[in-house]
């Protein structure tokens, strides 16, 4: 079920990425389940994030999980790897969440039919560009709404910390 502030969620989302997107919708699924296996009252600052691939789910991850690569919070590697890592600075838990490949091919999908539409909307009459938005925008509701097995995979993590003297 979704949660109560995710429509608000991805409509920030959507403004901070410019645009309707599967994986900036993905991103922001991937930091919502990471971000929610750390108590309310842990801040965003007191996590650190790595994103394993530089693609538009890095402004989902980045509003839902509230990690900042401007902040130095958030790293994003380029090892093509759908995969966000967060853990605590203090103690290095944290949990490993994946994309699974269903919703990659949902993605892709979405992409596809994407291409198409703005390929032939010249030449398409306006009710047939609205079903076809109407299809896109159901697959990215599905893709807000899916449970998260169906997205992805978790696991828990830890990892070692340095101590230094304060």
């Amino acid at each position: 079920m979704e949660q109560p502030q995710a429509s608000d969620l991805f409509d920030r989302i959507y403004r901070r990425h410019g645009h309707y997107c599967p994986m900036s919708t993905l991103g922001g699924r991937l930091g919502l389940a990471a971000r929610g296996q750390f108590p309310e009252e842990c801040s965003p600052d007191e996590l650190r994030a790595v994103y394993h691939t530089d693609t538009c789910a890095v402004d989902g991850i980045e509003e839902a999980a509230g990690v900042s690569r401007e902040r130095g919070t958030l790293v994003v590697r380029e090892e093509r790897r759908h995969c966000l890592r967060l853990v605590r600075r203090s103690d290095g838990h944290g949990v490993e969440v994946e994309l699974g490949a269903a919703a990659l091919a949902r993605a892709g999908e979405y992409r596809r039919l994407s291409d198409q539409l703005e390929l032939l909307r010249p030449n398409l009459p306006a009710a047939e560009v609205a079903a076809r938005q109407q299809v896109l925008d159901g697959l990215l509701e599905e893709l807000r709404r899916a449970g998260e097995a169906e997205l992805f995979s978790l696991r828990q993590v830890v990892e070692k910390t340095e101590v230094t003297d304060a």
